[in-house]
C-alpha cells in the first residue's frame, strides 16, 4: 500500500510526501527514460576513431567498415555511425565519411527490411543527406540471391565490399572497423 500525503503551499504547487518504494519506482522509471539518451549521444570510444582524431592534419577521408554478422547490427551502428560522423566533423571540418557494409548485416539495407524498420531508414537518410555514402558487398549479396535492385536507393552496390574498402584505402581514407557496439 502506497502512502502519499499532499501538503499545500504557497500559490498552486504541492509537494507530495511518498513512500520510499514510490521514490524508488520514479527513480527507476527515470533511469530508464534518460540512460538510452545520454548512450546515444555520448561520444563513441573507439581505437581506431581515437587514432584519427589525434592526427594533427585531417586524412583525406574516413572509410567505415561495418562487418558484424549481426542481423540487427544496424540498430546499433547507424547511431555508432552517426556520433563518429560528428566527433570527425568537430575535429576536421568538411571531412568525407563512406560506409561499407560487408557481413549478414547487410541485408538490412534492402527496401524490404527497411521498410518494417522506419526508425533506421529515417537515420540512413539522415546520414545520406550529410554526404554519407553507403556500400554493400555485391559479391555476399550474389552468394544469398539478393540482387542489386533489392537494396535502398541510399545505398550503392559495390562489386565487392573489401576491394570497395581498399579503393577508399589507396585514396588516403583511414578506416574504422565497427564489429560489434562499441562501449
Amino acid at each position: 500500500m502506497q502512502i502519499c500525503h499532499q501538503i499545500p503551499t504557497m500559490d498552486k504547487f504541492k509537494v507530495a510526501i511518498t513512500t520510499p518504494r514510490a521514490v524508488c519506482r520514479s527513480t527507476i522509471l527515470v533511469l530508464l527514460v534518460l540512460c538510452p539518451l545520454v548512450a546515444m549521444t555520448a561520444p563513441v570510444s573507439h581505437p581506431d576513431l581515437d587514432r584519427i582524431l589525434r592526427l594533427s592534419e585531417p586524412p583525406d577521408g574516413v572509410v567505415i567498415e561495418v562487418v558484424s554478422w549481426d542481423k540487427t547490427a544496424w540498430q546499433w551502428a547507424a547511431p555508432t555511425i552517426q556520433q563518429i560522423r560528428k566527433q570527425l566533423i568537430d575535429r576536421f571540418p568538411g571531412i568525407d565519411v563512406v560506409v561499407v557494409s560487408h557481413g549478414a548485416e547487410q541485408f538490412q539495407l534492402t527496401r524490404q527490411n527497411l521498410a518494417s524498420a522506419p526508425e533506421l531508414q529515417s537515420e540512413l537518410a539522415e546520414l545520406s543527406s550529410q554526404g554519407v555514402n553507403f556500400h554493400v558487398c555485391g559479391t555476399h549479396s550474389q552468394w544469398n540471391g539478393v540482387d542489386e535492385s533489392a537494396y535502398s536507393a541510399l545505398v550503392d552496390v559495390s562489386p565487392s565490399g573489401p576491394a570497395q574498402i581498399n579503393d577508399y584505402k589507396n585514396l588516403g581514407y583511414q578506416v574504422i572497423i565497427l564489429r560489434r557496439q562499441p562501449g
